[in-house]
């Protein structure tokens, strides 16, 4: 194996494993930690809004801490990177998601889910930043949703 194929694997799990970590950290409501695994100008396009830009680290986390408390839970698949160069990669991915109504502090009971399903994906345009691999952009689109009726 070469170095060339060694530093390709490298750059592909460590952008791999911001996009994966940014999912779970959203899923777990850490908003300060999630909003600083964006580039400070970064770029958020929400799947629920994919023309309408939000700018900036400091706007992103306001528009995580404004969302409504629910339970989510999204899976990701298909995770394919795209290196542009040494500082710039593109991580395509699928998403799954379901949620659900809010936990009761205190109470261990599992939530029934929403019977809404959507099923997308996020194309994140990753940059390194001070030997850091961060979210320069993030677009993130529904593409099919499932009503359970």
């Amino acid at each position: 194996m070469t170095n060339h194929n060694i530093e390709t694997m490298l750059i592909e799990w460590q952008c791999q494993k911001l996009v994966t970590h940014s999912i779970n950290l959203l899923d777990q409501g850490r908003w300060q930690e999630l909003a600083n695994c964006y580039t400070e100008d970064g770029i958020l396009y929400r799947p629920s809004s994919p023309t309408s830009a939000i700018v900036g680290r400091d706007a992103i986390l306001q528009s995580f801490t404004a969302r409504p408390a629910k339970e989510t839970c999204h899976a990701l698949a298909n995770v394919e990177s795209k290196i542009i160069d040494d500082q710039h990669v593109v991580v395509t991915s699928r998403v799954v998601l379901f949620s659900a109504n809010t936990k009761v502090e205190g109470i261990e009971n599992i939530l029934p889910a929403n019977a809404d399903i959507f099923i997308g994906r996020f194309v994140d345009e990753l940059k390194k930043v001070n030997g850091e691999w961060l979210i320069a952009k993030r677009q993130g689109s529904i593409e099919l949703k499932y009503t359970g009726k």
